[in-house]
């Protein structure tokens, strides 16, 4: 008892030495006006931070509880200590009664402030993330940390905090581990934050590294499976496949997911570039048509692709090369020799295309007469599969062996004598090949 009473003292005393003398008239007079005695109010709210700054959180906590008490309307400040003052105890506090009843008090702390001072979807995100660091092993806690999380960003909107939008996604997943919520409720919680997120990526970059983590999260947990978005949105797709933004937003999510391959991905594909064409669109919808193996589509829409304005030359190249590949696979020789050639004079050390080139050549020569002259279609080829290997290394290898692969289908050395040349003559190869070359035999 002595204790308690020399303590009491003491904290009394230093509230005196500290704080009394600064009690400021305005403060007296803007706590009378709110009721209580304005002198104690005063003592209280400036004794307890004269406190915090010199880090006597135990004093501190005796003197806050007073105004806690007794000033609950003086000063909305008051709370956020409150809530350092707890947090501090709740770092070192072990598992017990001791520890749950700090949290309750934190939890309260939480509730008197919007009481008295309203700001309920800021304070409320603040809540939510404390319960959920404090009881994240109560699943029951969770769940309420979760629903004020989320009427914390319904009500906050693009005002809501980073950590706020992580955890809410965080506190559904464990919800969803533990089969308290499905799948789409999660789906539903994940596109109402990244709708909200998306705005404001241009504004900051700490906001595209908070989309970043929270697809990781989401990609991580598998919750956006191919199966999940299927089900998701195909009840609702009919209705929406005029709707710009619903479109876009089921290609990047079906994109993030690396299910591009799915019959509503297709759709609101070709749907969004009926409404919105434009050749980075086009583009997609051509690699789109390739991975489903129907080629005569992809060259229509990367023929759409290449004639768009504003592309670097560097993109431009690429493109004709893709569109030179799928014109091979279509058998459409020519066309991708067409191709190949604008690729290359986009970029001339495009060693891909020359391999592409020379692989067209060949595939034309039926078109070229008899058999001699069809050979010939060889030499023409191989001079691209040398200027593949000799400009570009990353193609090199792949290059010379077509060069070792084809040279047995040269003409014969008695073929070439009977035509009146002789290796090494200079020739030019017809059709739509067109080129000049230099004699071969094989043997």
């Amino acid at each position: 008892m002595k204790n308690k009473i020399q303590k009491a003292y003491f904290v009394s005393t230093l509230i005196l030495l500290f704080v009394a003398p600064g009690i400021s008239q305005e403060n007296n007079l803007r706590i009378a006006r709110i009721g209580g005695d304005s002198v104690e109010c005063g003592v209280y709210l400036s004794g307890y931070r004269e406190f915090l700054k010199i880090d006597l959180y135990d004093f501190a906590q005796e003197v806050w509880v007073k105004a806690f008490d007794d000033c609950p309307e003086s000063s909305e400040k008051m709370y956020v200590d409150g809530v350092t003052i707890y947090r501090k105890f709740l770092e070192t506090a072990p598992d017990g009664p001791a520890r749950e009843g700090l949290i309750d008090t934190l939890m309260l702390i939480y509730d008197r402030r919007m009481e008295y001072f309203g700001g309920e979807g800021n304070v409320l995100g603040r809540k939510g993330r404390d319960l959920l660091t404090f009881r994240s092993d109560d699943i029951d806690q969770v769940r309420k940390a979760y629903e004020m999380l989320e009427k914390s960003i319904e009500l906050q909107g693009d005002k809501s905090q980073e950590s706020v939008m992580l955890l809410f996604i965080s506190a559904g997943i464990m919800l969803n581990n533990n089969q308290l919520i499905d799948d789409s409720k999660v789906l539903d919680d994940y596109l109402l934050v990244i709708g909200i997120i998306e705005p404001l990526e241009k504004r900051s970059s700490r906001w595209k590294k908070t989309r970043e983590t929270i697809d990781e999260i989401i990609v991580k947990e598998d919750i956006l499976n191919c199966e999940t978005l299927d089900l998701y949105y195909e009840p609702q797709f009919e209705q929406n496949r005029t709707n710009k933004a619903y479109l876009e937003t089921v290609i990047k999510l079906y994109g993030v997911s690396a299910c591009n391959r799915s019959d509503i991905y297709l759709a609101a594909s070709e749907n969004l570039y009926e409404i919105e064409p434009g050749p980075e669109s086009a583009h997609n919808l051509g690699i789109l048509f390739i991975t489903r193996n129907d080629n005569e589509k992809a060259a229509s829409y990367l023929k759409e692709a290449v004639k768009g304005e504003n592309i670097d030359t560097e993109t431009r190249a690429q493109w004709y090369y893709e569109l030179a590949l799928v014109s091979l696979a279509n058998k459409d020789y020519c066309e991708s020799m067409e191709y190949a050639r604008e690729a290359i004079s986009l970029k001339s050390n495009f060693g891909a295309v020359y391999i592409v080139l020379g692989d067209a050549f060949i595939g034309s020569r039926d078109k070229l007469g008899d058999d001699f002259q069809q050979r010939t279609a060889y030499w023409a080829a191989a001079d691209m599969y040398s200027k593949a290997a000799s400009l570009d290394p990353s193609v090199a290898e792949e290059a010379r062996q077509r060069l070792t692969d084809n040279a047995g289908q040269y003409p014969s050395s008695e073929d070439v004598f009977f035509r009146d040349i002789k290796v090494g003559d200079p020739f030019r190869v017809g059709g739509c090949i067109n080129e000049d070359t230099s004699v071969r035999s094989r043997d």
